[in-house]
Formats: structure tokens, C-alpha cells, sequence
């Protein structure tokens, strides 16, 4: 009993100990931002030339939900190396009207229509946009293969909502267009304002006319950082190579409904087109057109080749019949008899019923299922002047899907779906994190659709951090394979001169070097007498030989 007596007393100290660590926790106003897999770098020489060891070191500081005007004292940041004072830094105290730019780039190509990106974009959004401090005004970009919509920054939020609800997902994708974009109007919108770029896609950029270093060189000199947000997994970039089928009977001649003012085969020569500009480097295409019979394959030209590409479908005349069946029996020998590596399809369109072809359905169906090869079918025009149910049975039998496109915009809209879908099997993550680390930003990748809510959260709080780097020579100047212990800590001094750790991070660093042991001179002095006597010893021992 006695025992429990002083037990509890105890209990109460850790408990009020405990609970003031708490408060005096969640009462500072700055958090440390460090990663230390991540911002502890060595470097073998400075940006002037100076060669050693040196150590670069990166961190953020975020202003944590404490009143400006109400912080007392100093706060500091101080480095170590292994214990060791190396220097200390003011930490800047914010402006409580600190103001800033944002422009929040979205994707909104085809692809976005899959997994329930486009949904769940819009309901993260919601969250980022509502999510920015008071002062910060907002920018919209909406863009697929171009830009579709631009809204300059402003305060109300409810337009920029009313636009992504509005957006529906089509096309191909050009976020480096996009982003160099959202850096121009910035420039023009944000000046004397900290800005940054949030730019939020699925897939890979098949379309832009920018290049990476341009929206890199753009953003460092207007001084924009820009965050990057990767939706779903990264791309394994394979080799695609496709075989587009293309009628060009003499049903091609008028337009594809009464709505239409362009000739079918018009409009077969700008989705055809879409279809190889919307193509990755990976990939290769053929061509073979048809109407009575089938002409001659072109052969597989890559993105490289776009021009001659586009010259080929441009030669397409509306006439004859049409022998659909034959054209997609020979699009899949021609991707037999080429052997290509990699991802195979046939994309074959027509307007009208097949009354040409010497093969039959079962045949095409068969060859298809033994070469592996999926067939997407497109049937364009009138539904009553098609026949679906033929075109949809090849397809589903083999893999792939068929279509119908009631008029030249949805036909254009079609060959650009499938040319993403083929072509772009995922982000490409070193361009994201690339453009955001060489910029001052960050990438936060989002494998699953239902992390983007989290996550625009998160980049929310990333954009009022205030970024660091800072350089310095280690203490120790020998390449003696020894790890480095790095330390941040953030520090309060109170008026009274009073000092508290409010946060502390390690981080380190591993030399390559022999590592060399190190003694007391007392021990080397031990050792060489024991080597003198090991010398001596032979000579103490030597008798002279007895006559």
C-alpha cells in the first residue's frame, strides 16, 4: 500500500511532464521540414571551384499555425556535424500579410476519364483551393494536348470550382506546354508575391511544343516554383506498334451526319493525324488503306517521321467499296511478318457494311487470336449505315473494343483516346520530380486515384514552406570512410535569454576511404618498444658454438 502511495505521485509528475512537452509542442510556431534519406548531400567541390569535403544540406520551415504577432523571442536553426557547433541561423519571422500566387495546372485528357481520376480530381481541388490561405489569390489552367481553358489568379474561388466541375476529359496531354504556361501568367499576375505552379497529370506528355529546359528556365527566372503531382504508376515506356486500317471507299465523299460540314474523308485525315502527333517516341505505326481492295502496307514509320506520316494519310481519295475484312486480315500479317517487340494493335475504320472482302469474319478473328493481336474497330457515320454487331464481335473476340463516332469531332476524339491509351502506359516520374526539384518544388506521386484528396492537402502546406540549402566544410577533411552525423535544430530563445529544443533531425553521410584507427601516442610507443624487442630478441638468444 505504502508502495502504491508513492506510486502515484509519480505517475502525476510523468503525467503533467508529458502533457507539458505536448503543449509546449503543439504551441511552436515553426515545423521542421527535413527528409534525411534525402536533403544531407556530400559534394567534392563548391560552385567557385574549391575543392574538399563538403556537405550540402536541405530544409524547409513552415509557419505552423501560430499568429504572427504573437511570437516572442528568437527562433534559430542550428547545424552540427557530429556534435560539433558548425553555425546558427535566424529563422526570418513571416509577414503576417505574406501574399501569394498560385496557379493550379490540371490535366484533363482522355486518360482522366479512367479509374475515376477526373471525380476524384475535382474533389481534391475543392480541398487545395479551399485549403490556401486568405491572401493567396488563384489561377486555373485546364489543358489536354492544349490548352483548354486559362483563368488569371483572383481571389473567389467559386469560378475556378464552376470550371473543373464543368470540363469533361478528352484528347492527349501537354502539361510542359501547361506548366510554361501557368509560369507566364505569373509573371504578368504575381509580382512582388511568392508564386508557385501546381501542376496535376496522369500520363506522359506526347503533344507539347515547350521543351523541359524551357518551362525550367522560365520558372527559375521568374522565381516560381513548380509542384508536381503524378496520378497513378510509373510508365515502363515500351515499344507500341500499330497498324491503322483506313477506308477510304467512295461513301467517304459526304459528310458524317446532317450537323456535318466535312467530308468524311476530311475528316478521317485530321483524326488520322491526331492519332501519329499523339504518339509517344516508342512508338511505330503503318498504314494501310482500303476501299475494293487493299493497297499497298506503308511501311513502319516512327514519331521522328511525322511529317511523312501526315503526307501519306493526306493522299487518301474517297473511292470504291469496301473490303474491311481483307484490310484487317493483312494489318495483322503485316505486324506478324515486322516481329516488332513490344505492345501490337490493329485500329481499323470504316463508314460502311463490307460487300469486297474475300475472308471472312471467322478467319480475321482467328488469325488475330493466334498472332495476339487486339482490334479496335471504329465505325464512323450513321449507325443504321454500319454494321456494329460484326465490328463489335471482332473486337471483343480478340482484346480489343470497337467504336462509333456519330461525326468528325468524335471520330477525332476517338483516334486521340486510343493513340494516349496505347502510347502512354503511365507517368513519367523523372520528368515530374525533375522539373519540381530544379525549380525549388516538389513531386508527390499519388498511385492510388483516392490519395489526391491527401495529397493536395499536403501541397497545400508545401507551398507556404520556406525553403534552404546550405553548404559548408566538414570539420573533418579526411577521406577516412567515416559516416558524418548531421544535425538540424530548430531553437527558441526566450527574452530572458532562455533556451529550448523545440525540434531536432539527423541526418548523415558516408565517406568511401580506408578507415584508419585511431590511438593514444602511448600506444604507439608500447608497440614500437615490443618490435625493438622482437629484433633484438634473436641476437639475445645466439650462443656462441663451443670448441
Amino acid at each position: 500500500m505504502r508502495k502504491l502511495i508513492l506510486f502515484v505521485p509519480l505517475l502525476f509528475i510523468i503525467g503533467i511532464g508529458q502533457a507539458s512537452a505536448q503543449s509546449e509542442k503543439s504551441k511552436r510556431p515553426y515545423q521542421l521540414d527535413f527528409d534525411p534519406s534525402k536533403d544531407v548531400e556530400q559534394l567534392n567541390k563548391l560552385p567557385d571551384g574549391r575543392e574538399g569535403i563538403y556537405v550540402k544540406v536541405r530544409f524547409g520551415i513552415t509557419l505552423d499555425g501560430a499568429k504572427v504577432d504573437k511570437l516572442e523571442g528568437e527562433y534559430k536553426i542550428r547545424l552540427e556535424e557530429d556534435g560539433n557547433f558548425i553555425k546558427e541561423y535566424d529563422v526570418p519571422r513571416p509577414v503576417a500579410s505574406q501574399a501569394m500566387s498560385v496557379m493550379l495546372t490540371l490535366d484533363t485528357s482522355g486518360s482522366m476519364r479512367e479509374h475515376d481520376r477526373m471525380n476524384q480530381a475535382r474533389i481534391a481541388s475543392d480541398v487545395f483551393l479551399k485549403k490556401l490561405p486568405g491572401p493567396t489569390d488563384c489561377g486555373l489552367i485546364l489543358f489536354d494536348h492544349e490548352i483548354r481553358d486559362t483563368l488569371a489568379p483572383i481571389f473567389d474561388r467559386g469560378p475556378l470550382l464552376a470550371k473543373i466541375n464543368a470540363i469533361l476529359p478528352r484528347g492527349g496531354t501537354a502539361y510542359i506546354d501547361a506548366a510554361h504556361e501557368g509560369v507566364v501568367v505569373l509573371r504578368n499576375a504575381g509580382r512582388g508575391r511568392d508564386r508557385a505552379v501546381v501542376l496535376m497529370t496522369d500520363g506522359i506528355d506526347l503533344n507539347s511544343k515547350r521543351t523541359i529546359e524551357a518551362v525550367i528556365a522560365a520558372a527559375k527566372h521568374e522565381r516560381v516554383r513548380v509542384y508536381t503531382i503524378g496520378i497513378g504508376e510509373p510508365g515502363r515506356f515500351e515499344p507500341v506498334n500499330t497498324v491503322l486500317a483506313l477506308d477510304h471507299s467512295g461513301s467517304m465523299k459526304p459528310p458524317a451526319d446532317d450537323a456535318d460540314t466535312t467530308p468524311k474523308i476530311e475528316a478521317l485525315h485530321l483524326a488520322a493525324e491526331r492519332y501519329v502527333e499523339s504518339m509517344s517516341t516508342a512508338g511505330r505505326v503503318s498504314i494501310i488503306p482500303f476501299s475494293t481492295d487493299v493497297g499497298k502496307p506503308r511501311p513502319f514509320r516512327d514519331k521522328a517521321e511525322l511529317d511523312t506520316l501526315k503526307k501519306s494519310i493526306k493522299t487518301l481519295k474517297a473511292d470504291g467499296e469496301t473490303a474491311l475484312f481483307d484490310a484487317a486480315y493483312e494489318a495483322i500479317c503485316v505486324l506478324e511478318a515486322d516481329n516488332p517487340k513490344g505492345k501490337r494493335a490493329v485500329i481499323a475504320m470504316t463508314d460502311g457494311v463490307d460487300n469486297s472482302s474475300r475472308r471472312r469474319v471467322a478467319e480475321v478473328i482467328e488469325r488475330a487470336k493466334e498472332a495476339k493481336v487486339p482490334l479496335y474497330l471504329l465505325g464512323f457515320g450513321r449507325a443504321h449505315e454500319l454494321d456494329e454487331k460484326t465490328m463489335r464481335h471482332m473486337a471483343e473476340s480478340t482484346g480489343g473494343k470497337y467504336y462509333h463516332a456519330k461525326n468528325k469531332d468524335a471520330l477525332i476524339e476517338i483516334f486521340e483516346f486510343l493513340s494516349s491509351s496505347l502510347h502512354d502506359d503511365g507517368i513519367n516520374e523523372s520528368v515530374l520530380k525533375h522539373i519540381a526539384k530544379e525549380t525549388g518544388g516538389q513531386y508527390f506521386p499519388a498511385k492510388n486515384v483516392s490519395e489526391l484528396k491527401m495529397i493536395l492537402e499536403m501541397v497545400t502546406q508545401s507551398i507556404q514552406r520556406e525553403s534552404h540549402e546550405i553548404s559548408f566544410a566538414s570539420l573533418n577533411q579526411r577521406a577516412d570512410g567515416r559516416q558524418r552525423n548531421i544535425g538540424l535544430k530548430l531553437i527558441h530563445r526566450g527574452v530572458g535569454g532562455t533556451e529550448s529544443v523545440l525540434d531536432e533531425q539527423t541526418g548523415s553521410i558516408q565517406l568511401r576511404g580506408l578507415v584508419i584507427a585511431e590511438m593514444d601516442p602511448f600506444v604507439y610507443l608500447v608497440l614500437l618498444a615490443g618490435v625493438g624487442v622482437l629484433i633484438a630478441l634473436p641476437g639475445l638468444l645466439w650462443r656462441a658454438p663451443t670448441v
